[in-house]
């Protein structure tokens, strides 16, 4: 499936015939260029098209290598190409009331669903058992599963991890960074517990990336670079003495996709405006032993930031 802008005319979309009805649906383009499994669809366009196709072609970013080369190859001349996700982007930045509403929506359900895992949680069940939990509380109450990090113990030290069959002991520190999804619109939270009493370093280093993430949601602000703000939480990791241990940015982006602009990272000019959206996520990872990160999603605002995830912060305890 294809979305083609010709430079002259309406836009039209290429299709599978048997995908037709499902767009008919779901968009307000009319005009859909169907192709059988027997029908070669860059030749479809190309002869569409005539005398255009040898324009320019802008592709997104994320259009397979086949695709591309197909195009290039069949449809339009390859020094002709260029990137048009960089405007798709620049007009995503700014969330309207709508789209807060259903990236609220999904932040209400993986609340309700990381919180429900939690208090599901015993000792000698693996992280894919708990990411299942996950899934079936997301679809239950709505929404669609995107992503689920489960991560146990030692395995919490990685920022990021795929859910296996580590099984939950006694003193494990258990990270969740979770995601789902109403209408397309994407949510991304992280909260971690401890099964039984914390350690007074597990304790030490969640007060730290706490007061870290409280401080750039009290601090940051539209109108302040993102550089500044994944500065704000750096800072006080780095004053902590635990600076080595935070690898990764303050932030990202998210809407339709789970990773988009704009990127809360160490030497990015762009800056903050009212109705973007992203995340606030700093975090602590000892090599082989825990890591700790906190996430939640924030819309700036004239005034600061409004937080669009709901849990409760504290250290959760699973009873063992």
């Amino acid at each position: 499936v294809g979305l083609v802008i010709p430079s002259s005319d309406e836009p039209f979309l290429v299709a599978p015939s048997f995908e037709v009805s499902n767009l008919q649906e779901l968009t307000w383009i009319e005009d859909i260029l169907p192709w059988e499994e027997d029908e070669d669809p860059y030749e479809l366009v190309a002869s569409r098209l005539g005398h255009e196709g040898g324009a320019h072609g802008l592709f997104d970013s994320f259009t397979p290598l086949g695709v591309f080369w197909e195009f290039n190859r069949k449809v339009h001349k390859p020094d002709r190409t260029g990137l048009i996700s960089p405007f798709i982007e620049a007009m995503r930045l700014v969330k309207g009331d709508k789209e807060l509403d259903l990236m609220k929506r999904a932040g209400r359900v993986i609340d309700s669903a990381v919180m429900g895992a939690f208090e599901s949680a015993t000792v000698g069940m693996t992280e894919i058992e708990m990411r299942q939990l996950i899934h079936e509380e997301i679809v239950r109450n709505g929404a669609s599963p995107t992503f689920a990090a489960i991560q146990f113990g030692e395995n919490s030290a990685k920022p990021h991890a795929e859910p296996g069959t580590r099984e939950l002991r006694a003193g494990d520190i258990v990270l969740l960074d979770c995601g789902c999804s109403i209408s397309g619109y994407n949510t991304d939270m992280t909260r971690v517990a401890v099964v039984g009493e914390p350690t007074a370093e597990q304790e030490r280093v969640y007060s730290v990336v706490l007061k870290a993430q409280r401080t750039a949601i009290e601090t940051i602000h539209s109108g302040m670079t993102c550089g500044a703000a994944d500065g704000i939480a750096r800072k006080v990791i780095d004053e902590s003495g635990y600076g080595e241990f935070f690898t990764h940015r303050l932030g990202h982006g998210i809407g339709l996709q789970v990773h988009e602009p704009p990127y809360l990272v160490r030497g990015n000019s762009n800056v903050l405006e009212p109705g973007m959206c992203h995340s606030i996520e700093p975090g602590i990872y000892l090599p082989n032993r825990f890591g700790i990160r906190i996430e939640d999603l924030v819309t700036d605002t004239d005034d600061g930031v409004e937080v669009l995830t709901y849990s409760p912060k504290s250290l959760v305890q699973i009873e063992i």
